[in-house]
This record gives structure tokens, C-alpha cells and sequence, in this order.
């Protein structure tokens, strides 16, 4: 006990040094046209980022004397307004054409373009907001951008996993306390999970960082996977303690339980890594961490956990109550009564999730919402209802040829979704001598060797409609620079995700089933309960996906990746307890009555394990603000609650109505008839 409580204290202290990436396209694969394409534009036009300032009841002179001020501001490198357009101090503003006007200044209100010299993710926005909060202190402000939304992820992620967690654990408590047989099994089994928690945070120290999604993931789903472990052993300890001392209680409850905590830890954990084989690398963050996290649950529950209940037996003991759930004897003699119309409905649910399920639409990209009464959502809601609201791309094409940029500008400004271009040819005659141009404002747009070409487009949300225009950009420009270019955006970044991930899919599912397939063939020493378990759990996962298109859900494709694994890996934790008690008690009695013994002691502790999973999943659904965070959230805890119900009401009579094919194929009834037959 007193290494782990070194082990946690020290873990506590390296959680606040785990650096965290909110740059999804990082875990691009490096070959990936947006890495390459991420990679030059840095090269090529260094780090760069932009902020719009809305700016309520001011006029021209006090916008001019606004910008001064604004430059003065470190990292800011360009701020742009109307006067780069149009000379103010020769033309009136009642001058000016709509078309300048109705993107810089409508109502006495003034949108300004602030560039600062670092990346979208980097932490120092921070600083800059506060100083442009201070530089305009006498007027009423709203700020919009992809770096104002990523500063908002940043506080969200670091806030949300506490959220979370204050949430979960007391209902965790209550479920604990009211399914429990003592009042201080909930104590040992929040212990045990708060040290593998806490070390699993701080061994974090040793990756380089983790993405946002993983750190407001990991905790409250690395308790809810791992409780079942804790649940296992302390109920199997109450049953043996009616009729042995403490010690040999504790070590045949440990004998007893350890295939099945071994079984659901492997099964967990080979879920989770099966991500690792993603070559969209957020899998492998995902995969390690939690991996991680159930490995040290799994060790602390067979170390720590058997330490504290005999520490405290007498606590345990005298703490007992009665339970205030009780498993009804009669629900397994209807499921038997029914099992033929069960059968049939089984095959029914197969083959129509298997139906449905592929009918389920998805969203590839990052897309993010936060709450409608959040700063950054009312200052964006005040922009778009005056200036036009727009998704910012980058196309990089080779700088030796004007007349192809000339050609690529006429293409673009044909296609309907393009609102605007920004590059060197149209802010500057084509016609100059590049020579001649202000050093300022070509090297916005031109570098070493390719030229920067900025498009603003109408579309706004990942939709069918926005992968045909991205193919349209690609066809556009390849005929002109065939493959030397590169489209960058969230329009083009989703597309190449999608590509990337759709093909991860088969691989990801057929890693995690045949891992899942051994690691239960050798628990069992039986290959027709792996097979029957898996095909159990995949038409729950069938099932939770169809439910998705029957509702007309458009889900997050990452979310389902992920979810597709941890419900494989951790809710078959349910068959897998039933399934080994089940082949324990028959060895001694008949298969209905061993169904019988099986399914009374062991329906409480899946019901608990499956409703924690539930609730820490629709917690994260509920409160989380990150989409890929709250769309796993959701599918997780439907379907924890879908694996349940098919276990519960289908396991039994599969496993009673393939009871002799099961004893005849287990690899000791196989090697008593070799010795039979010699």
C-alpha cells in the first residue's frame, strides 16, 4: 500500500506538466497532402493566424486611429480594414461601392482582420485578446476565429474533465451504495479506481502530449471501464465470506474471479489497442492512453484491492446491508419459456442492424459547438447578423507562372460557392514588375516557391455539399498544376480525413475481433463462446449505429471508430462474466440449474458495471462541449445499455441450446476423448 500511495502522490504532481495538442491535423499521417501542405505554408509564409474585430457605434477617423493602436500590440503583423482597399483621405465613405463597404463597415459598425504571427493552437492568444480587451476598453467589441474557438477548447477541455467527473462519481456513489451488500464496498472500489486514475494521468508524463479529446475523455471512462473489475472480485468476496475466514475468502475469491477480471481487462485493452492501427494518428492517443489506464486498473485490483479488503474486513462485515435491488428469480424462467421466439428475434436484430447500419451518414472533420449562451458564440451570432459569414481555404500553387494564376483566379471566382479571393493578382496589377511591388504585401502572398492563394467560400458545415466543392477545387487546380498543390481548410482537411478513416474502419474492427476472438479462446479453453460472444456485442454495436440513421442522426466517424472498439472491448466484459460462472457451475450441476446459479449471481454486477458505463457516457454526451467528446459520450452510453439487454435477455439460452456443442468442443472435453480413444 505504501508504494501506491508514493506512486499517487507522485502522479499527482506530473498531471499539471502533461502538455496537451488541440491540432487535430497533426495526427494526419505524414504523407497526408494537408501535412505537406501545413509543412510549406509554414515554411514558405511562417506561422501566421487571424482574429476579426467587430466594432460597435465608431466612425472612419476612430477606425483609422483604432488600427494604430491595434499594431502596437506584440505579435500582431497586419491588421486589415477598408483603407487597404480604398484610399479614405481622397474618397468620402459615402463613396465607396457596396461591394467594399459590405464586408468592412454597415451601420457605423467596422470588421477588422487582426493577423498575429503564430499558429491557430498557440496559447498566446490568450495574451493578445487581453490586450486587445484593454487597447478597446471604451467600445463595445466582438471577436470571431478559428484561434478565439481553439482558446475556448483550450479552457473547455481543462474544465470539463472536473465537470465530468463531479457529475459521475456521486451517481456512481448512489448506484454503488444501493447494489452493494456493505456500505464501504464503494469506498474500496473508488480507492482502487482513484490511484489507477491518478497514476494513469501522470505516467501521461512520458508521451509527448495528448490530444484535448483524450484528457476529457481518459478519466471518466477509464473508471467507468474499469469498475467492473473491482465489482467482480468484491461480490464473489461476499459470497465466500458467508462460509470462510477472511484470508481464505479473499484468496478463493481472487482464484475465482481472476479469469473473468483477466478476460475483461485483455478484451478491454485489445480493443483499444486495435486503435493504435489507425493511420489517422488520434487513435494511437486514444488507444495508449486508455490502454494505459486499464492495464494499472486491472494491476491495482489484483494487488491493492485484495490488500484493503482484507484490511477492512471487519468494516465490511459489520457495514453489511441488505441489498435494496434484487435479481428476480422469475425473469430467467420467462426468457426460457420464450426462448424460441428469442432465437428468432435475434436473427432478426442481425441481419436488420446489419442492414441499417450501413445506411448511417457521418461527419469527418473537427467540428466543434459550444454553448448558444458562451462569449465567443454571442460575439460570433453579433458579427454574422452584419457581415457576411464565411470558411477561410488556402490553395498553394507554384509562383513561376502569372498567367496560371491569372487562369486559376477566372476558375475560381466562376464557382458559386466562392465569395472572395485574395491573392497577389488581384490585389495588384499583373501586369507590374513583381520587383516593384511593397516587400510588405508580397510576402503575403508569395514565397520562395509557391504563391498563397486566399479563398473565402459560403459553405459552413461538413455536408455533401462541401465534399463536391472541395472536388471541385481539386479539379479546378489540378488542371492546371496537375499535383504540384496543395488546398488547406477544414472543407479540404475533413475530405482527406474521411478518406483516411473509412478505410481504417475494416481494418480496426477485424484487429479488435480477432484479438478479442483469442484472448477469450484461451480464457475459456472453448472456441464456441468467443465466437458466440463477439457475435453477440458486434449486433449490439449494429444495433447502437442503426439506431443513429432510424433517428436521423448525423454522427462524428472518429466517435464511432472509437466507440466501435471500447463497446467490443469492455461491454462483452458482461458475456464474459456470465459465460465463466456459467462453465464453473457446470461442472457440478445440470445446465438449467448451473443458468440458474450463474445468472442470479451474476446479473447485479453486470447491471452495475453496464449502468456506470451508461451514466459516465451520457455525462460526457450531456456536459462535454467538444463534439468528437459528446457524440462518444452518447454512442457509448447507449450502447453499454444495448450490450446489457442483449446479454441479459439472449446469452442464457444460447448458452443452454449450444450447452453440448460447447462441452464437446472445450479443449478439455476434447482431450478426454483422445484419452478415451487410446
Amino acid at each position: 500500500m505504501l508504494s501506491f500511495a508514493v506512486l499517487t502522490i507522485i502522479s499527482i504532481f506530473l498531471i499539471f506538466r502533461v502538455d496537451t495538442n488541440y491540432d487535430l491535423t497533426l495526427y494526419l499521417p505524414e504523407d497526408s497532402k494537408t501535412q505537406e501542405g501545413l509543412t510549406i505554408m509554414e515554411e514558405e509564409f511562417g506561422q501566421s493566424t487571424y482574429i476579426e474585430l467587430m466594432i460597435d457605434d465608431v466612425d472612419v477617423n476612430d477606425v483609422l486611429n483604432i488600427k494604430t493602436s491595434l499594431y502596437a500590440i506584440d505579435h500582431v503583423i497586419s491588421v486589415v480594414w477598408l483603407d487597404d482597399y480604398v484610399d479614405l483621405e481622397t474618397i468620402p465613405i459615402s463613396y465607396v461601392g457596396e461591394e467594399y463597404l459590405s464586408s468592412f463597415y454597415v451601420d457605423n459598425k467596422a470588421l477588422l482582420t487582426i493577423v498575429l504571427d503564430f499558429d491557430t493552437y498557440s496559447i498566446e492568444i490568450d495574451q493578445v485578446v487581453e490586450d486587445i480587451d484593454q487597447a478597446m476598453s471604451s467600445y463595445d467589441i466582438y471577436l470571431r476565429g478559428d484561434s478565439i474557438y481553439e482558446m475556448e477548447n483550450r479552457d473547455l477541455a481543462s474544465h470539463e474533465m472536473f465537470k465530468i467527473i463531479l457529475v459521475i462519481v456521486p451517481i456512481v456513489l448512489l448506484i454503488l451504495f444501493i447494489t452493494s451488500k456493505s456500505y464501504f464496498d464503494p469506498v474500496i472500489a473508488l480507492i482502487s479506481l482513484g490511484v489507477a486514475i491518478v497514476i494513469n494521468l501522470g505516467t501521461n508524463i512520458f508521451l509527448d502530449d495528448i490530444s484535448f479529446i483524450t484528457k476529457t475523455m481518459a478519466l471518466a471512462l477509464q473508471m467507468a471501464l474499469s469498475i467492473d473489475y473491482t465489482l467482480f472480485f468484491i461480490h464473489r468476496y461476499h459470497e465466500e465470506r458467508k462460509v470462510l475466514p477472511s484470508e481464505q475468502a479473499v484468496k478463493v475469491a481472487f482464484k475465482k474471479t481472476l479469469p473473468a477480471i483477466t478476460a475483461s481487462a485483455l478484451t478491454t485493452i485489445a480493443g483499444f489497442l486495435a486503435l493504435l492501427f489507425m493511420r489517422y494518428r488520434i487513435g494511437m492517443d486514444i488507444g495508449l492512453v486508455l490502454s494505459k489506464g486499464i492495464l494499472l486498473s486491472y494491476l491495482t485490483t489484483l494487488t491493492l484491492v485484495s490488500v484493503i479488503t482484507l484490511t477492512f474486513d471487519k468494516i465490511l462485515i459489520k457495514w453489511q446491508h441488505a441489498r435494496l435491488i434484487k435479481v428476480p428469480d422469475q425473469l430467467l424462467h420467462l426468457l426460457q419459456k420464450i426462448r424460441i421466439p428469442l432465437l428468432i428475434t435475434l436473427i432478426i436484430l442481425i441481419l436488420g442492424s446489419f442492414y441499417f447500419q450501413n445506411k448511417t451518414t457521418y461527419l469527418y472533420g473537427a467540428n466543434q459547438t459550444f454553448n448558444e449562451d458562451s462569449e465567443i458564440m454571442i460575439d460570433a451570432s453579433r458579427i454574422d447578423q452584419t457581415f457576411d459569414t464565411y470558411n477561410q481555404m488556402v490553395i498553394l500553387i507554384p509562383n513561376d507562372q502569372i498567367a496560371h494564376e491569372i487562369a486559376l483566379v477566372q476558375s475560381l471566382n466562376e464557382q458559386t460557392h466562392v465569395l472572395g479571393i485574395e491573392t497577389l493578382v488581384t490585389i495588384v496589377d499583373p501586369n507590374i514588375d513583381r520587383s516593384f511591388i511593397d516587400p510588405m504585401i508580397l510576402q503575403q502572398f508569395v514565397g520562395n516557391q509557391y504563391t498563397r492563394v486566399i479563398i473565402q467560400t459560403d459553405i459552413l458545415e461538413e455536408n455533401e455539399e462541401m465534399y463536391l466543392f472541395v472536388d471541385d477545387l481539386n479539379r479546378i487546380v489540378s488542371d492546371i498544376y496537375e499535383n504540384d498543390y496543395y488546398i488547406l481548410g477544414l472543407a479540404s482537411t475533413a475530405s482527406e480525413i474521411e478518406d483516411i478513416v473509412t478505410a481504417d474502419s475494416l481494418k480496426i474492427m477485424l484487429i479488435s475481433m480477432i484479438a478479442i476472438f483469442i484472448i477469450l479462446t484461451i480464457t475459456f479453453k472453448n472456441p464456441i463462446i468467443p465466437i458466440m460472444l463477439i457475435l453477440l456485442i458486434e449486433t449490439a454495436i449494429m444495433i447502437n449505429v442503426s439506431i443513429l440513421y432510424l433517428t436521423d442522426v448525423t454522427t462524428i466517424y472518429i466517435g464511432y471508430l472509437v466507440v466501435m472498439s471500447i463497446q467490443l472491448g469492455a461491454t462483452i466484459d458482461y458475456a464474459v462474466l456470465l459465460s465463466t460462472r456459467y462453465l464453473e457451475n457446470r461442472k457440478h450441476a445440470q445446465p438449467v440449474d448451473a443458468m440458474q446459479t450463474s445468472y442470479r449471481h451474476t446479473l447485479m454486477t453486470m447491471f452495475v458495471s453496464a449502468i456506470i458505463l451508461t451514466v459516465a457516457g451520457f455525462a460526457e454526451g450531456l456536459l462535454s462541449n467538444i463534439s468528437t467528446v459528446k457524440e462518444i459520450g452518447y454512442l457509448l452510453g447507449k450502447g453499454s445499455l444495448i450490450s446489457l439487454f442483449l446479454t441479459m435477455i439472449f446469452l442464457p439460452n444460447l448458452l443452454l441450446f449450444f450447452d453440448k456443442i460447447i462441452i464437446n468442443t472445450s479443449f478439455d472435453g476434447l482431450l478426454r476423448k483422445m484419452r478415451k480413444t487410446n
